[in-house]
């Protein structure tokens, strides 16, 4: 059985085809495609179905390939293919998901298929399935966790409301951080350096034009976080406590998520130290201990952080498998 795990994010969608062997039912990798976010408020509704539409397409002939070279169907026969959506935006909203429901109805065209947002793809994948927490922070933030069968999620709230410790919020607050520097409220660093070389400023306040022009843009902010990480490598105090805020940002979703979910779990009993596992998956996390480290320190003394068990496109899969 061939399986396509979909991992629907803010900057990119990702297509993961894996095999199924039995007897012990392993996935193995075979090959990915990656495209342009789906995320319906960047791509719309069109343009979301048009890109999981050119993903599964890619990934059915794959599968025939596949199928035919080992003579397991004949030419012009679609071998079995599973499909697990794991997509950004979708719970959030009734008419949005309403929306998204018909359209992956239409792009899986009767293949067997679950659809969850990413954060729940995310879980599963970081987890393996198990009870814990998730820390999802690429383009947005979010967290959620699973605990004896109830979940809860914590964040969510999109750019221009929340997504505290994401790349998004990152690329703000390295702009902000760029104004302190220039006007000389804070000392001048290699984050002021890099700003001007990377947005390639004549003069400092040309930054007012670019924020004029891609401040609404969510995923050309986001691509500026990775400034924040190669600043504070090279020891710039504002880039280093833009790291340890979203390191807080994130530990209090988890802090929420034991509060609400955990805590009422055990009924009355006290959660012991390090008992529940919290993982991570995003691209802001890249910047390895510059936040691995204050977040570690960050979070409730009952939580453990642990590195994700399998990459984020296989989630969905895992979740796909259980309920088909």
């Amino acid at each position: 059985m061939l399986w396509l795990g979909i991992d629907g994010g803010g900057t990119k969608t990702a297509f993961t085809l894996y095999e199924e062997s039995a007897p012990n039912h392993t996935l193995a990798r075979i090959d990915e495609l990656v495209l342009g976010t789906c995320h319906y408020a960047q791509a719309g509704f069109e343009g979301m179905e048009s890109i999981l539409a050119r993903g599964v397409a890619w990934a059915q002939q794959r599968a025939n390939n596949l199928a035919e070279s080992a003579g397991a169907s004949a030419p012009g026969t679609d071998a079995p293919l599973g499909l697990g959506f794991g997509i950004c935006g979708y719970g959030e909203g009734a008419e949005a998901t309403h929306r998204i429901d018909e359209l992956v109805a239409r792009v899986a065209g009767g293949r067997p298929y679950a659809l969850v947002n990413d954060v729940d793809a995310a879980w599963a994948a970081g987890l393996d399935c198990a009870d814990g927490i998730v820390i999802i922070a690429g383009t947005g933030s979010i967290a959620a966790g699973v605990c004896k069968g109830a979940r809860m999620r914590c964040g969510g709230w999109d750019y221009e409301l929340g997504d505290e410790g994401s790349g998004g919020w990152m690329g703000k607050e390295l702009l902000y951080a760029f104004c302190r520097q220039a006007d000389g409220r804070a000392p001048r660093g290699a984050l002021y350096d890099l700003v001007r070389s990377e947005l390639e400023l004549a003069d400092d306040f040309d930054l007012i034009g670019f924020a004029q022009r891609h401040f609404a843009d969510r995923g050309r902010i986001a691509a500026l976080a990775p400034l924040v990480t190669r600043a504070a490598a090279q020891g710039d105090t504002c880039a280093l406590n833009i790291l340890a805020r979203a390191a807080q940002e994130e530990a209090a979703l988890v802090n929420a998520i034991v509060n609400g979910l955990f805590v009422p779990a055990r009924q009355g009993e006290a959660l012991a130290e390090a008992s529940v596992p919290v993982t991570y998956i995003g691209g802001t996390f890249k910047a390895g201990d510059l936040l691995l480290k204050p977040l570690e320190q960050a979070l409730p003394a009952c939580c453990r952080l642990v590195a994700p068990q399998h990459e984020p496109s296989i989630g969905a899969v895992l979740i796909a498998r259980q309920q088909l």
